[in-house]
């Protein structure tokens, strides 16, 4: 598929969807460090502590493309301060109700605000910057960036302050990224751009068309139809596809990565260490994005970056010192780095300006789906095998669903020839 180039864009526009990408998309990579500790906290089993992370993605599966028709109606600028504020204020919600089912219900809306938001983030780069691989790279190393520093904060605070100014520091963070936003210029229409992969559009004309506006914001049916209709283009499918599968790596981060390093003795803040060198590798990956696909098909780059993200942290159990973990979270990092723009290009040069959030959406709500089903399946896995086989069940799922993935593109015209 031939890459679409968008005209450059004001450095300081840039420059604040990156912060906004910084803040935002660094807050779920916060919670995976913490989540899993305030369980232990509250003293929680596998399986419990399994269903308190798969808790956050529930409505986040069944709602995401609603917030996303939510965004592309009224703008991400809006929607993300508006998001981002409820969800701050949700955050020290958590140690003022110290019980597992309280956590539990407070993940359900703290997930989908969180994720919200950073549909609306990555609904930027579309509709501010064109959808380009070299702004969504640049964007995806902010992200990493802050997911190299905010879960190093965040687990340094914790370990210093206790859970309540934990939860806190991640709350001030969000409203960092708030403030970020509401700097953003107020109409976007001046930097949107015509439907990209007019030959793709003109295939499956329904998603491409113009919508009739409609205000309120009651979920409805027919953003639903439209967001799914999205699955026809073959640059979509793809990204659904991988998007869904690398969540067998995802999965084991955000839930048992940190119990199984807190078990074999690793602090807090060793914890937000080796999260964050994932991010700090990611960050810098992300930045080589554009070269490496001159030379490399970007659905087989995508691919075989996923895989390695993926067996990179489920053979976390065989690595016993901080050197090993901090080497192979790095190679997941630098998987990461790349599997992520390339998505984010692809979706979003595949719809028009004002697809831009369901795409995201669309694909979100695949990734969460399956983000809440490894972390309870692990939970199950591991009360039955223990934490480390389930380590190994999960991640060799997901690298043989990759493998069957890459057959199929192997073998689709669709993917015939495409650079």
């Amino acid at each position: 598929m031939t890459t679409v180039v968008p005209e450059s864009r004001p450095a300081r526009l840039q420059f604040l969807v990156y912060v906004v990408a910084f803040f935002v998309g660094s807050h779920f990579l916060m919670i995976s460090v913490v989540m899993p500790l305030w369980a232990l906290q509250l003293g929680a089993s596998p399986l419990l502590i399994g269903l308190i992370i798969s808790a956050r993605q529930v409505l986040v599966v069944t709602m995401s493309i609603h917030g996303g028709a939510l965004i592309d109606r009224y703008g991400p600028r809006r929607m993300i301060i508006l998001l981002g504020l409820a969800g701050a204020a949700l955050l020290i919600a958590y140690p003022l109700a110290p019980l597992i089912w309280a956590t539990v219900l407070i993940q359900f809306m703290a997930g989908w605000l969180e994720t919200t938001s950073w549909i609306g983030a990555q609904a930027l780069v579309g509709r501010l910057l064109g959808g380009g691989p070299l702004y969504a790279g640049r964007m995806t190393a902010a992200t990493r960036f802050g997911g190299f520093v905010g879960p190093v904060l965040a687990g340094l605070v914790w370990q210093a302050y206790g859970s309540f100014w934990g939860f806190a520091f991640i709350s001030a963070w969000v409203l960092v990224g708030v403030f970020t936003a509401w700097c953003l210029p107020r109409s976007e229409e001046i930097y949107s751009t015509p439907a990209r992969a007019a030959a793709e559009v003109a295939a499956a004309p329904a998603p491409g068309a113009v919508e009739t506006p409609r205000k309120g914001v009651l979920p409805s049916f027919s953003d639903y139809a439209t967001t799914f209709r999205l699955l026809a283009l073959p640059a979509v499918a793809l990204v659904i596809c991988c998007t869904f599968m690398r969540q067998a790596g995802s999965g084991i981060q955000s839930s048992f990565y940190g119990v199984w390093l807190k078990e074999i003795g690793f602090d807090a803040a060793a914890i937000g260490l080796l999260i964050g060198i994932s991010n700090g590798v990611s960050a810098i990956a992300a930045l080589t994005v554009g070269r490496a696909a001159r030379y490399v098909a970007v659905h087989w780059l995508l691919i075989g970056m996923t895989i390695i993200a993926v067996a990179a942290i489920a053979i976390t159990p065989v690595l016993g010192t901080f050197i090993a973990l901090a080497i192979a979270i790095g190679l997941r990092g630098w998987g990461q780095g790349y599997n992520f723009p390339l998505m984010l290009s692809l979706s979003s040069q595949a719809v028009g300006p004002h697809l831009q959030a369901r795409v995201v959406a669309l694909r979100i709500s695949f990734n969460k789906f399956g983000g809440a089903l490894v972390p309870f399946i692990m939970g199950a896995v591991a009360e039955f095998t223990g934490v480390e086989n389930a380590f190994y069940i999960i991640g060799a799922v997901g690298v043989a669903a990759l493998v069957g993935l890459g057959i199929w593109a192997g073998l689709s015209p669709a993917f015939k020839g495409r650079s």
